[in-house]
């Protein structure tokens, strides 16, 4: 009888892999959204509902990838990290893709004009939360390597390096959704409220992704701390 090292098992069922799988959905689906919401704020909605749709067709096949990881999941003598751990981590990731396609479906569904003197910070808002998902890929990315290389205590600390980061581009991004609810409850008398809600669910909406990508950080140091 041949005896097959648990090493060789694990590596041709690793969920990490996979993860990474999704997060590379993650990137392409908040790319593409940034790249519509900013046409968008400029009032360039010929496209929109072309990108709407391809959030969506992206959300789907995260989805896909994420029911593979579920099904294929190791036992936990198997698995480097706490389960619990590592699929509330695949939770927030995937909430990330479905704010994203609610964000787009919303703004597919109602074409509202950025005022002027807002356009600015909306559009350095979105780009903080951009930057706030592309921290935590990084972070995801190290993640691999640390559980790859046994924990060394250098890729632990750079890990840890990259999880402030996020924190650090989720907080940005918070106060300049802070200086956009202003600015908006400051204009209400020359917005409709129909205007000046959409404005506003536009910002909280955006912000959900950071937060969420934020929520992936903490799993992550969750899982270094064991």
């Amino acid at each position: 009888m041949v005896r097959v090292p648990i090493g060789s098992i694990y590596r041709k069922k690793s969920p990490i892999e996979g993860l990474l799988e999704h997060m590379k959905k993650v990137r392409e689906c908040v790319l593409l959204l940034k790249e519509g919401v900013m046409k968008y704020f400029d009032e360039d909605f010929s496209s929109f509902h072309e990108i709407t749709n391809k959030v969506s067709e992206i959300e789907h096949e995260a989805d896909l990838i994420k029911g593979n990881i579920r099904a294929h999941l190791p036992s936990s003598i198997l698995m480097p990290v706490d389960k619990k751990y590592f699929l509330w981590l695949l939770r927030e990731e995937d909430a990330i893709l479905d704010h994203a396609e609610n964000l787009a479906q919303l703004l597919d569904l109602r074409h509202t004009k950025i005022p002027e003197e807002l356009k600015n910070k909306f559009k350095e808002h979105m780009d903080l939360v951009s930057q706030t998902v592309e921290e935590m890929e990084k972070a995801i990315i190290k993640f691999k390597e640390l559980l790859d290389m046994g924990f060394p205590s250098r890729i632990r600390d750079e890990l840890k390096q990259l999880i402030h980061n996020v924190h650090r581009k989720e907080w940005e991004a918070d106060r300049v959704r802070y200086e956009i609810m202003r600015d908006i409850y400051k204009m209400e008398d020359k917005l409709s409220p129909m205007d000046e809600y959409h404005l506003l669910k536009i910002s909280d909406w955006v912000d959900d992704i950071a937060d969420h990508a934020e929520n992936v950080a903490d799993w992550l140091r969750a899982m270094v701390a064991k």
